[in-house]
């Protein structure tokens, strides 16, 4: 079994955006929580405040993984046949695990550039299986948490593992226009 271990590092000002999130989804908790207490039952307050608790609870518990991990690795898994995402702690805890993925079914294999509203960059891995005209039907590989990111060379090192364990894959994004004249020659 072959394996990649890519340390990643902490986004601080994404991080900043989800301690605003919990502090807005906490105040409305509080707020709701107030209104239901001195007005009564009500479906809508209790379909917001529900909604709320969720997101403040999605938020925290980002916050503390943010906090309490002091390493965060992204690993990738082969042997030869298949290949795994997932994230492990420095404490040896593993989360955001990926499918198994079958590799004699993918042909190409890139990284996928996401641009946020708040003006940044989320990466993705992402594959097409063979035969393929279109990247409309990728598989998208969420191999990084929300806190957490890659440099580019360690993002690349993935694209080589992958082709190192299995070479036949096309490495990079390839538009379907491209795909159409490479197949007319």
């Amino acid at each position: 079994m072959k394996s990649l271990q890519i340390v990643l590092f902490k986004r601080n000002f994404k991080f900043l955006l989800c301690i605003a999130a919990t502090l807005f989804c906490g105040l409305g908790v509080i707020s709701f929580g107030t209104f239901f207490f001195r007005e009564g039952f009500s479906w809508w307050i209790l379909i917001v405040g529900l909604l709320l608790v969720s997101g403040f609870l999605l938020f925290a518990s980002k916050i503390y993984t943010y906090l309490s991990c002091k390493q965060v690795y992204l690993m990738v898994e082969s042997d030869g046949n298949t290949i795994t995402f997932y994230n492990k702690t420095d404490s040896g805890k593993t989360f955001n695990t990926s499918e198994v993925i079958d590799l004699n079914k993918m042909g190409r294999f890139y990284i996928v550039k996401k641009r946020t509203r708040y003006f940044m960059n989320n990466y993705s891995y992402a594959f097409e299986e063979k035969g393929s005209r279109t990247s409309l039907f990728k598989t998208d590989v969420n191999a990084f948490p929300s806190l957490f990111e890659a440099s580019e060379n360690d993002r690349n090192k993935v694209l080589e593992f992958v082709k190192s364990v299995y070479p036949s894959i096309d490495l990079g994004y390839e538009s379907a226009w491209n795909k159409m004249s490479r197949n007319k020659k």
